[in-house]
C-alpha cells in the first residue's frame, strides 16, 4: 500500500547496524542459521519447461520469466520436504504467477482485469490477461493436490490476494488513522496469501486436525517473518508501502519501535507452532523444515540482502 503521506529520511550508519542487529537476533531466536544459497538450476530449468508447455507467457509484456526465480527459490528450500513432486511444481507456479500479478498495480491497464478476476473465476469466463489466465488456470487445480477444505481455504486465500491488489489501489492516497490500529493487521492478513503458503507446508495426507490449530499463529510468522526479512532492504529504498509502514503510521510510533514489536510477536507466533506440534512428529518435521527453508528461500534471493545484514553477527 502506498502511504504518501508518510515522509522518509535517509537512514544513517548507526540506524542500519541497529536494523542489521535487531533482524540477526530474530533468526537466532528462532534458532535458524543464515547460509548462502544459491538457486536450484535444475529445478528452475524444469518449472520454465513446465511454465512453457502449459502456455504460460515467458517473453514480452506479460512474461513470467523474471518472476521464476522466487517460484523456484521458495518451492525448492521451503516446500521440498514435500513428497509430491507435482504439488511442489505447482507450487513454484502457484508463486511465480501470483508474484507477477503483485506486481501489476505499477501496470495500470491491467488493473482492469484484475478488477473483475474474482467475478469471472467463480463464473469459469476467460480473464483477458494471460497472467490472469494462468491463476485461474493453477487455481481450478487446488483440489488436485489438497482436499477440502484445505484446498478451498487455499483458494479462497488467493482470491483475498487479488482483492488486497485492489484495496492498494484503491487506498493508495489514503491518511493512516491512528484511531484504527487494527487495519495493519487486516491489510496484511488479505495481501499475504499466509494461509495458503501455511497450508502448502503439510503434505495431504497429513489430517487437517493434526495442525489446524496452530494456523492463526502460524501465518502470523510466515507473515512477519518476510516483513522482518524485507524490512532492511526496504528502508534502504525508502519503501513506505509495508506492513511497518503502516503500523508506524496508525500508531503514531517509529517504524524501529514496530519492528522490535513485531519481532516479538513473531518469535511468540514460531513458538507457539512449535510447542502445539511437538507431539505430532509429522506436522512438526515439516514445520520445521519449512521455516528453515523459509530462511533459505530469502538468502536465495539476494534482493533480501541477507549476507550484509548476517555481517553483523559473525557467530550466525
Amino acid at each position: 500500500m502506498s502511504i504518501k503521506n508518510l515522509s522518509t529520511s535517509p537512514l544513517d550508519g548507526d540506524v542500519l547496524t541497529s536494523l542489521r542487529q535487531a533482524i540477526a537476533e530474530f533468526l537466532q531466536r528462532c534458532g535458524l542459521q543464515y547460509m548462502d544459497i544459491a538457486i536450484d538450476e535444475a529445478w528452475y530449468s524444469e518449472c520454465c519447461q513446465e511454465a512453457i508447455n502449459r502456455g504460460f507467457p515467458m517473453d514480452g509484456k506479460y512474461s513470467i520469466l523474471p518472476y521464476m526465480a522466487v517460484g523456484v527459490a521458495i518451492m525448492s528450500n521451503a516446500y521440498d520436504h514435500l513428497p509430491d513432486r507435482a504439488t511442489k511444481m505447482w507450487i513454484c507456479l502457484f508463486t511465480s504467477v501470483s508474484t507477477c500479478i503483485d506486481d501489476m498495480m505499477d501496470r495500470g491497464e491491467d488493473l482492469v482485469h484484475v478488477y473483475r478476476f474474482n467475478e469471472r473465476f467463480a463464473s469459469c469466463q476467460p480473464q483477458g490477461d494471460p497472467v490472469l489466465n494462468a491463476l485461474d488456470e493453477l487455481l481450478r487445480e487446488a483440489a488436485r493436490h489438497y482436499s477440502p477444505p484445505v484446498s478451498n481455504l487455499v483458494v479462497a486465500s488467493s482470491l483475498n490476494f487479488m482483492s488486497s491488489i485492489l484495496l492498494d489501489n484503491e487506498t493508495k492516497d489514503m491518511q493512516i488513522s491512528p484511531e484504527t490500529p487494527l487495519y495493519p493487521e487486516y491489510s496484511r492478513l488479505l495481501s499475504g496469501l499466509a494461509d495458503a503458503y501455511g497450508f502448502f507446508i503439510f503434505p495431504s495426507t497429513l489430517p487437517l486436525r493434526e495442525y489446524i490449530q496452530c494456523m492463526p499463529d502460524l501465518t502470523t510468522a510466515i507473515n512477519h517473518t518476510n516483513d522482518i526479512l524485507s524490512y532492511y532492504k526496504e528502508e534502504i529504498e525508502g519503501d513506505t508501502a509495508n506492513y511497518l509502514s503502516l503500523m508506524a503510521a496508525s500508531r503514531s510510533l517509529t517504524k524501529q519501535d514496530v519492528l522490535h514489536e513485531v519481532i516479538e510477536k513473531t518469535v511468540k507466533a514460531h513458538h507457539n507452532v512449535l510447542e502445539f506440534l511437538r507431539l505430532r512428529t509429522d506436522a512438526y518435521d515439516a514445520y520445521i523444515k519449512f521455516f528453515d527453508g523459509y530462511v533459505k528461500f530469502h538468502a536465495a534471493l539476494r534482493r533480501y540482502k541477507l549476507e550484509e545484514i548476517m555481517s553483523e553477527r559473525s557467530s550466525f
